[in-house]
């Protein structure tokens, strides 16, 4: 619980301190390929839903309440899925602060030379946080298929209990018949 709060704590303040010192610049890091590019988007990622900041304001607050249940849950997830909670709570809430303070979330880092959408660190919080969880199921699963099935064990019951009496009855006759053969 305490590493998926510090870790989200950590990653809401990376995203504000590289929004307020980066947001702003236009600039080549590694020629074509990484640039910082500025742009403020009113909508969600990859430009989706453009003026829907009134929405995501809206739809972040529950989601952020749950994410913050599931991580003092101690009956919910695993701490590799927790610590996966934390990084989208964290990125979600660094997104959060932009459209309830600016109206819409400051985006920055660009892959120019293949034309990916612009975005932050909050966004790669929530994305890593996202497909991390993802494996973290897949290999649940892989994990729960390959464990051998538990043998069936019946509970006892009226009629196995008579079945041993008759057992016990049988082997007895069958030793009297041995003994009585035996004497002959």
């Amino acid at each position: 619980m305490i590493t998926s709060l510090i870790l989200s704590a950590l990653v809401i303040i990376i995203d504000q301190i590289t929004k307020a010192t980066i947001y702003g610049m236009n600039m080549s890091l590694i020629g074509d390929f990484l640039w910082i590019e500025s742009t403020f988007n009113k909508g969600a990622s990859f430009g989706m839903m453009q003026d829907g900041t009134i929405f995501f304001i809206i739809v972040s607050i529950p989601v952020i309440i749950a994410m913050f249940y599931v991580i003092f849950s101690k009956k919910y997830l695993n701490k590799f899925n927790k610590i996966c909670i934390g990084l989208v709570l964290g990125g979600t809430i660094g997104n959060l602060i932009d459209r309830i303070f600016l109206g819409g979330v400051r985006d920055f880092i660009y892959f120019k030379s293949i034309n990916f959408a612009i975005f932050n660190v909050a966004d790669i919080a929530i994305t890593i946080g996202v497909i991390m969880f993802i494996i973290g199921l897949i290999v649940q699963i892989l994990r729960k298929d390959k464990k051998a099935p538990e043998p069936k064990v019946q509970p006892p019951s009226e009629n196995s209990d008579k079945l041993d009496t008759l057992k016990g009855i049988r082997d007895e006759l069958k030793k009297k018949n041995d003994d009585s053969e035996g004497d002959k």
